[in-house]
């Protein structure tokens, strides 16, 4: 068998694979989405402030920050099939606790104890999946595998959002919470039964180098332009722009297909959601049949800045929906080739490690995003926030300009 053949064949069998760890990424967004909509109003229902139902939807994400780092030497040494299926199988745990709590005198310890179990399940989960792609892509596959599993990650709790919604109005709360861990637990035994085996070879020397491995990528000015970049996209996008855009939509009397303000946000979210996942999956596909891991990542910049300055402008339906699309395509298009570089810049046996950084700086920004956009929004007007989220994504187009640069020196 020819060289050519042997490569054709280790990529069919790549792109096979992360139609698998895709799989497991939708399912184990679903059960998170589930969860999403229900806690805010559930929570105050029962009795709790808002200021502790707000710690309690955020200490996922804060635990995220500080587990990360660990999930990603946990993967590197083990690979990503138990992880992944062990973080799955922690967050049904996560979601019976919030049964319990609707069953016992003092809600929230197990709220707060299942969102930070979640935090830790979710690390693995979402660390996990991403680090076992770029550890099985080969340079021909790495942006269509980044692009699927990102994909399946933007549209998995969207899915789960409605579905928990509906669950929830026509049932119960309770029966939303005893789904979403059903489909956890079944995600889990799929995990271990789809995920790659397999894992990075490494040796006794490798483990005795884990503190300078986190040294040598902390200090690349590379990676840290790739980290900052998405702790940049998590902020604007995830944190910022979804806890903002219900209030703009109420402040601006925008209303899609009759519905309130809640069911428009919605709406638009979802809308937002789906051009995100259509530029992931089309970026991936032209970053392997160009070649150019850094083609899209000036246009990219550029195109979500201009969205973002549309969402100043925006005050009617149509305008506010065209603006949120310009926004997906813009942010879908820029995480892809931030993914396929951070797989080529990195060690095959630091894959995992480097994954959990750039998760820790992207769950930096979506956690600062909420509280500087809610809090500076209700002081200069959430315009005035968008068009200066605007500034600096063209600001971010001088630093990704330097890993063009990088790019088309390393390979000239």
């Amino acid at each position: 068998m020819n060289v050519s053949a042997i490569a054709s064949d280790t990529d069919r069998h790549a792109l096979r694979a992360g139609w698998s760890v895709a799989a497991v990424a939708l399912l184990g967004g679903v059960g998170g989405g589930v969860v999403f909509p229900i806690l805010p109003v559930l929570g105050l229902q029962l009795g709790l402030t808002a200021a502790m139902v707000g710690l309690i939807l955020a200490a996922n994400r804060i635990t995220r920050i500080f587990f990360n780092p660990f999930t990603g030497s946990l993967i590197d040494r083990f690979g990503a099939r138990w992880p992944v299926a062990a973080g799955l199988f922690l967050e049904t745990i996560a979601v019976l606790a919030f049964s319990v709590a609707l069953h016992v005198g003092t809600p929230a310890p197990w709220f707060l104890g299942g969102r930070v179990l979640w935090g830790i399940g979710s690390s693995l989960l979402m660390v996990g999946c991403l680090a076992a792609v770029m550890m099985l892509a080969t340079p021909a596959t790495r942006g269509r595998l980044t692009g699927r599993v990102r994909t399946a990650m933007t549209l998995g709790l969207p899915a789960g959002m409605l579905l928990g919604g509906v669950i929830a109005d026509l049932a119960s709360p309770n029966a939303a919470f005893l789904f979403a861990s059903g489909v956890t637990l079944l995600s889990g035994f799929f995990a271990l039964i789809v995920m790659p085996r397999g894992k990075t070879p490494s040796t006794h020397a490798d483990a005795q180098t884990d503190g300078p491995v986190w040294l040598g990528m902390l200090r690349n000015p590379m990676l840290q332009i790739i980290w900052c970049s998405n702790a940049l996209i998590f902020f604007a996008v995830g944190g910022v722009l979804l806890a903002t855009l219900v209030v703009l939509v109420d402040g601006r009397a925008i209303h899609v297909l009759g519905l309130g303000s809640q069911g428009s946000a919605g709406l638009l979210m979802a809308w937002l959601m789906l051009f995100r996942a259509l530029a992931a999956m089309g970026a991936g596909s032209l970053l392997d049949h160009r070649g150019n891991r850094t083609r899209l990542l000036l246009p990219a910049a550029v195109v979500t800045a201009v969205g973002f300055l549309g969402l100043d402008l925006a005050h009617a339906g149509w305008s506010l929906g065209l603006a949120l699309a310009v926004i997906g395509l813009g942010s879908g298009a820029l995480t892809i080739p931030l993914l396929a570089l951070l797989g080529e810049a990195t060690s095959p046996r630091a894959h995992g490690r480097a994954m959990g950084l750039y998760q820790v700086y992207g769950d930096i920004g979506g956690s600062l995003g909420p509280i500087v956009g809610l809090q500076l929004g209700a002081v200069t007007g959430y315009g005035a926030i968008y068009a200066g989220i605007a500034v600096a994504m063209l600001a971010a187009t001088v630093p990704l300009y330097m890993l063009a640069r990088h790019e088309h020196a390393r390979t000239h």
